[in-house]
């Protein structure tokens, strides 16, 4: 059963104050403190008290009365909070000491040496000691031109040189330069002195006239091989209509350009060379063309073994295509047993003619 704590009558008359806050706060007092007397005397009393205190600005002279009772005005900045002052006797702190790491420059001195004994192991040790060329087949195993000796020496490769600094580049210029019937070239190094030098020749050669009447074999990419003369010249599938400048072997041909020349026809009979060669090259017949007429190079000219046949071939364009309607021409039956003119320039119409010859 709950209690009822407000205030009623005890047995003895008195009351009791319950000890729960009023809920009300309007009726919680102001002021603790009891007051003595009524509000005028208190006023009056306030009022003497300010009356008997002294002002600040009595001792200034010279200033009004406004002016001594303005208060200064507030700033709303504050000053920054002063720093803390260490105190005088205090001793400062000694800074740490730098300490050096000696493991550093000791495994550096470590690497510099494993370096130079790697450089001294290279400069020592691997040095070329073997020269080995690999021969292209030939006739009886031998190559058509050039021998192990004659390869070595144009390599330009001595014994006791340094295998891993010897240029494999500069060796073969040295034997493109110096053989002309040199074709590809390969060169490797083999650990710990062993150089491998393996090449091929031009199978197929051929022959041109200088300005001069001189002869010259050249290969397939018009490249001067060395000089000949004109029976041994012959044999080879040689260029006529177009005389080049006296070269020297290793060269390659430059065409003759004579004062007052057309330029612009001598590039093309230059360019006619060029394609045509490679073209023959591709086919089953190539040995039995016995030369190239480029007088013009417009109305290219092959002529076939003994001449047999005069072919007609026109211009440059589509030699491929050409070359194949040949082929199938000399199979022909009609065409075999027979010489003549095979006109493959598809001048008329897109068919080939055969003129034989009276």
């Amino acid at each position: 059963m709950e209690q009822d704590n407000r205030r009623r009558p005890t047995d003895r008359g008195k009351t009791t104050v319950s000890r729960e806050r009023p809920r009300n706060p309007a009726s919680r007092p102001k002021n603790p403190r009891p007051k003595t007397g009524n509000a005028a005397s208190r006023e009056a009393a306030r009022r003497e008290r300010l009356d008997r205190a002294p002002r600040p600005f009595d001792r200034l002279e010279g200033l009004s009365e406004p002016e001594q009772t303005e208060p200064p005005r507030r700033q709303d900045r504050q000053a920054p909070p002063r720093k803390a002052q260490p105190p005088k006797n205090r001793k400062k702190a000694k800074k740490p000491r730098r300490v050096y790491n000696t493991n550093f420059g000791f495994k550096f001195l470590i690497m510099l040496a494993v370096v130079a004994v790697i450089v001294l192991s290279m400069i020592i040790f691997f040095k070329v000691k073997h020269i080995e060329v690999v021969l292209p087949a030939g006739q009886d195993g031998k190559p058509a031109y050039y021998t192990r000796e004659e390869i070595i020496a144009a390599s330009g490769i001595n014994m006791d040189e340094n295998l891993l600094s010897l240029s494999k580049a500069t060796a073969a210029a040295r034997i493109h330069a110096a053989l002309p019937y040199v074709n590809d070239i390969q060169i490797k190094k083999q650990l710990p002195g062993t150089v491998i030098i393996s090449f091929t020749e031009f199978d197929v050669t051929y022959s041109i006239q200088d300005e001069a009447g001189g002869w010259w074999l050249m290969s397939r990419d018009g490249r001067i091989l060395e000089a000949a003369e004109e029976k041994e010249a012959k044999t080879h599938l040689y260029v006529t209509g177009m005389p080049i400048q006296v070269p020297k072997p290793g060269d390659y041909i430059q065409p003759v350009a004579d004062e007052g020349a057309d330029l612009s026809e001598i590039a093309a009979k230059k360019r006619v060379v060029e394609d045509i060669i490679p073209a023959l090259e591709g086919t089953a017949f190539v040995k039995q063309i016995d030369r190239v007429d480029v007088s013009t190079s417009y109305d290219l000219t092959l002529w076939w073994t003994g001449d047999r046949y005069e072919i007609r071939l026109g211009t440059s364009e589509n030699l491929t295509y050409k070359l194949q309607f040949l082929q199938a021409t000399l199979e022909n039956s009609e065409v075999q047993g027979r010489s003549g003119i095979i006109d493959l320039t598809f001048q008329e119409d897109d068919k080939v003619h055969f003129l034989e010859f009276r």
